[in-house]
């Protein structure tokens, strides 16, 4: 049986990666102690009509019914051996503002205390962090976006997770951008009459930059760097590669160069997620 195991931080998305999971077929189950699954693949395996593929949340809830859940982990994935441990994160920063947008207490926190709720949560997590064989940070993925990196996750064959942001320089950096490229070596669109209200995704906006040699010269380059680079940070245990691409606004230049490498990218064995910071603005 294909087994992946939802857990993580509460507010993270694990829900959301859930569905997803149901959506491709697995039979899915939410707050499932470890000791009843591995009960469930034993009755499964002498069934008629097994079922194939189970995708189950398991987080602090579980230790509720289970305090051995770090031990049941281990014995399932010795005796399952297609069995994926997926661990499901975000900032602080990010949960405390999901759960004050949606007027929640946190159900590890005194009196719903959110910041307190986190700390708990994350230390008791500790051992299942550690044998976790995925893990997906959300801090900057709508749903639609972490429903795609679930399908993709399931399909590529690297682990890596790549996100191509573009942004506006001045809207300000972001703390998680491990590269940032800087695209206001190209002419700017914004000054001419025809293109200043389009936005990188347009293909009269595309065709433009298409005609100077450097556009072609620095995706090129950028390319060859990323896919040089992704084994060295696969061999160093990295999971997910922030590469972000400014321009003056993040509506012309750099949404411009994201959609170029993501065309070019999104077939290659890793993760690929693009995502435009500033769409809102345009």
């Amino acid at each position: 049986m294909i087994l992946k195991i939802i857990t993580g931080l509460s507010g993270s998305g694990k829900t959301t990666a859930l569905r997803a999971f149901e959506d491709m077929g697995y039979y899915a189950m939410d707050n499932v102690p470890g000791y009843l699954i591995e009960k469930f693949i034993e009755l499964n395996a002498n069934q008629e009509k097994p079922i194939e593929k189970m995708a189950v949340v398991i987080d602090f809830r579980s230790y509720a019914v289970d305090d051995d859940l770090y031990d049941s982990l281990l014995r399932l994935k010795k005796a399952n051996i297609d069995t994926e441990i997926i661990y499901i994160y975000s900032s602080d920063e990010v949960i405390f503002k999901r759960y004050n947008e949606l007027r929640r207490p946190h159900p590890m926190g005194e009196y719903g205390n959110v910041s307190e709720g986190i700390e708990k949560e994350k230390d008791m997590l500790k051992p299942i962090r550690k044998i976790a064989d995925r893990f997906i940070d959300t801090s900057n993925y709508k749903i639609a976006e972490l429903k795609r990196v679930i399908e993709d996750s399931a399909l590529k064959k690297d682990k890596i997770i790549i996100n191509l942001i573009s942004f506006g320089f001045k809207y300000g950096l972001s703390d998680n951008f491990e590269f940032v490229f800087d695209m206001r070596f190209l002419p700017n669109p914004y000054y001419i009459k025809d293109l200043k209200g389009m936005n990188g995704t347009c293909k009269a906006l595309q065709d433009y930059l298409d005609a100077f040699e450097i556009s072609k010269k620095f995706e090129d380059d950028l390319y060859e760097m990323i896919k040089s680079l992704v084994p060295e940070f696969l061999n160093q245990g990295k999971d997910i590669i922030n590469i972000a691409i400014g321009c003056t606004g993040g509506q012309h230049r750099s949404v411009y160069m994201v959609e170029k490498l993501y065309e070019r990218m999104k077939d290659d064995d890793y993760i690929l997620v693009k995502k435009h910071r500033e769409k809102d603005r345009w």
